[in-house]
């Protein structure tokens, strides 16, 4: 009998968000006291919560309607790759594996970060990441797609120039100078996966540890937004 397993983290106003995104806003339309009917609205961007980026974020041609079925739902594995603060996945990590990454495998990483969700400066700032070695090796591997429990596959380095914006006390000068750009170009993850129709599901979390270490079926299902770039997604393990 499948057993199923959430994976997705819940989105509300005190969700975390990127240093500039809007905060997510729930509104009531029509009231139970007034009407004896509930209708709301919500206004969030699109990369809010557990979601999913198209191709089409980063400028390439796939948006959210056009990713396959075939790609969005199949056969893929949940990775312990457990991390500390600013950790790194390297390809020889991913290589070495279990269970082994095949061609073709939607691949979540656990890196134990989702535990971090409600501590929004610890989440959205020291997260652990892939380095250039590891985003070049998921290329070569053809995976459908990439998720992860942090903010982003890419490593905080990566994205090291809107961060610093933000919170140069964190992205401190010391620590901007020590970057290798050979090893975290800027914004690598997204430029690379997303340019070869590889999307990107972030902020995984949920029941993702009980499904941690194994091969299972996977589903990442978001609306059918049409051009859209991105959108939340409901992301699901069956064993």
């Amino acid at each position: 009998m499948n057993k199923y397993f959430d994976l997705t983290q819940p989105l509300w106003q005190y969700s975390p968000k990127t240093p500039f995104a809007p905060d997510v806003e729930f509104f009531e339309l029509r009231g139970l006291v007034r009407e004896g009917v509930l209708s709301r609205g919500i206004r969030t961007s699109l990369h809010a919560g557990t979601h999913i980026d198209a191709p089409a974020h980063f400028g390439y041609l796939m948006t959210l309607d056009e990713i396959p079925l075939e790609i969005l739902c199949g056969t893929g594995v949940v990775l312990d790759i457990r991390r500390d603060a600013w950790g790194i996945i390297r390809a020889e990590d991913l290589a070495n594996a279990s269970p082994s990454i095949q061609e073709g495998d939607r691949v979540i990483l656990n890196t134990g970060w989702h535990r971090f969700f409600d501590d929004h400066q610890t989440y959205m700032l020291r997260y652990p990441g892939l380095d250039k070695s590891a985003v070049d090796w998921f290329v070569q591997k053809r995976v459908s797609w990439v998720g992860s429990d942090t903010p982003s596959p890419d490593h905080p380095f990566c994205l090291s120039g809107t961060l610093r914006s933000a919170r140069p006390d964190v992205l401190t000068d010391e620590v901007m100078a020590s970057i290798d750009r050979n090893r975290y170009p800027l914004r690598y993850c997204h430029r690379t996966l997303l340019g070869n129709n590889i999307p990107m599901v972030e902020q995984i979390g949920g029941s993702i540890d009980e499904v941690t270490g194994k091969r299972v079926t996977l589903m990442a299902l978001p609306p059918k937004l049409k051009r859209a770039e991105a959108s939340q997604v409901r992301v699901i393990a069956v064993v």
